[in-house]
């Protein structure tokens, strides 16, 4: 498959699964901000978690297939068009040579992920197709994609198609109750803070701003800068580990959540740590909504998250029986 990007929209990426293993040499994590999305949608097409997919944020990007091949759309974020009209998230489609592809913003959500078969074509650097913004490296030349930007698949399986075409069998995300509600283990220094504080944290709820990234994300206590969380509590502290999913607290006691393009180390108390499978629902969160924190032990964190790898494993055996296409 072969695609001409005709606009890039608000933000639109290439993504993998980052870079764990260079962590601590102090490069980014990077990868896809929703990874549950991300390997839906590799999944669909029969890829593995690591193929790189097209991360789009917000919405507008547009593309014309230049040759066709299978493709599949899927996160929250947005919604794929093909001709004009929309393609059904979570199916295995077919992209016909001539289509032109249009990922429109919805209101519930950030990222959503456009993968084709075998994964796109780009350099792997640091054991990564994925893009690091915040350095200028990976992905396509460190950067944004751009308008007049091809790109193509691993594998060639365009067949002797010339019509669109989506499966009948189709997946969604698994339930989860409470969307509004971030589980988390408790931070390193969680204990900087009184009884009182802590009780605070726990009963607020934390409006998403507009100050966010795929670097990470402030929250506003309460509709407003409240400085509870910052009374009393040391504000800079040695340089010590970060990573996506963090939660600091800056003197102003707004706190702030680490994604995927977060720095390695950083300076400021860290009150909790988001449980690896409520990362993507954070992610997701869209700005001016609220979110609560809610604490749990790292059993019921494992735990989640075998449940969330079981269900994964479900959808790729689906897949691997022939339902897909």
């Amino acid at each position: 498959m072969i695609i001409n990007v005709t606009s890039p929209g608000l933000l639109t990426t290439v993504q993998d699964l980052g870079r764990p293993a260079w962590r601590s040499n102090g490069v980014p994590l990077s990868g896809a901000a929703d990874v549950l999305s991300h390997r839906i949608a590799n999944a669909l097409v029969s890829n593995d978690d690591h193929a790189a997919t097209l991360e789009v944020a917000g919405g507008g990007w547009k593309a014309r297939v230049e040759q066709g091949g299978w493709a599949a759309h899927f996160g929250a974020g947005g919604s794929l068009w093909v001709d004009g009209l929309e393609a059904k998230s979570g199916r295995t489609l077919f992209l016909p040579t001539g289509a032109t592809l249009h990922v429109r913003g919805t209101a519930v959500g950030n990222f959503s992920y456009f993968a084709t078969a075998g994964g796109w074509v780009v350099p792997e650097l640091l054991g990564s197709r994925s893009t690091c913004l915040a350095a200028g490296f990976g992905g396509l030349d460190g950067r944004p994609l751009q308008t007049g930007d091809t790109l193509r698949s691993n594998r060639n399986d365009a067949a002797d198609r010339d019509q669109f075409g989506q499966s009948r069998w189709y997946t969604a995300l698994p339930p989860r109750g409470g969307k509004n509600i971030i589980r988390m283990l408790p931070g390193p220094e969680q204990g900087w803070w009184s009884a009182e504080q802590q009780q605070f944290f726990f009963e607020t709820a934390f409006q998403i701003t507009p100050q966010r990234d795929r670097m990470g994300v402030r929250l506003l206590p309460d509709s407003r800068c409240d400085l509870r969380l910052g009374r009393g509590v040391a504000s800079a502290m040695l340089s010590t580990a970060v990573a996506p999913g963090t939660i600091q607290v800056p003197p102003d006691g707004c706190p702030i959540v680490l994604l995927a393009d977060a720095q390695t180390t950083g300076g400021y108390p860290r009150i909790g740590q988001v449980a690896a499978p409520d990362i993507p629902v954070l992610a997701q969160v869209p700005t001016g909504q609220s979110i609560y924190f809610q604490q749990i032990s790292e059993e019921e964190a494992e735990q989640r998250l075998r449940e969330q790898e079981r269900w994964v494993q479900k959808l790729r055996l689906g897949m691997r029986l022939g339902q897909g296409r």
